[in-house]
Parts: C-alpha cells; structure tokens; sequence
C-alpha cells in the first residue's frame, strides 16, 4: 500500500515539475518589459515569438489590460508580421503540441489503468 501512495505522488511530482517549467519559460520581468514597449503602439525590441506570446497570455488574463488598452492588437500585429510562410501542398504544419508532454500524460494514464485492473482483480 505504501509503495502504491509513494508512486503516486512521484508521480504528482514529476507532472506538477513537468507542468512548472512549461509555464514558467518566459520571466514577468520579460512580460512587463513588452507591454511597456507595446505601451507607444509599436514595439522597438526584439522579442521572440514565444516573449510575445506569453505577453498576450498574460494579458489576455488581465482584465484591467485587455480592456482598457490596445496592447494585445499591437502584440498579435507583431506578431502576424512575423509568422512563416505556409507549407507546400501536401506538408503537413506543425501545431506545437508537446510531445514529451502528451506522451507523459498518456503514460500516466496507462499506468493508473493498469493500477486500477491490479487492484479489482
């Protein structure tokens, strides 16, 4: 029974760390230095697309931001201007989904599974 709870929270562990460092790529130091950029109308610096994006995510969970100002249509024009030409007919485009994550979480789930099927039989 214990060697059951102490997977399990490794396992917690693993995921919440796994989760953490997703979330926390870009620093609030960066996300501020951004909108205070955006904050004229244009951006100056250079800014990687994912800089930008967690700006508009954060923004995006700011209400007093989205509403009041136009610091999300500056981010998502900057951002359009710098998106990549479209694939060739017959190319597949990549839509950035985690692998290593999703395979985790499947792995995670199997793993359960087979936990629970031990236990009932």
């Amino acid at each position: 029974m214990k060697v059951k709870i102490v997977g399990v929270v490794a396992l917690v562990a693993i995921l919440c760390l796994v989760f953490a460092s997703v979330a926390m790529a870009v620093s609030q130091a960066t996300i501020d230095a951004i909108i205070a950029d955006a904050q004229d109308g244009t951006i100056d610096g250079n800014w990687t697309p994912a800089e930008i994006e967690a700006a508009l995510s954060y923004i995006k969970n700011n209400p007093l931001t989205y509403q009041y100002s136009d610091i999300q249509g500056v981010l998502q024009d900057y951002l359009s201007g710098l998106s990549a030409p479209k694939p060739a007919v017959g190319q597949l485009a990549f839509t950035g989904a985690e692998l290593l994550l999703i395979l985790g979480a499947g792995a995670g789930l199997i793993g359960s599974g087979i936990a629970l099927r031990r236990r009932r039989a």
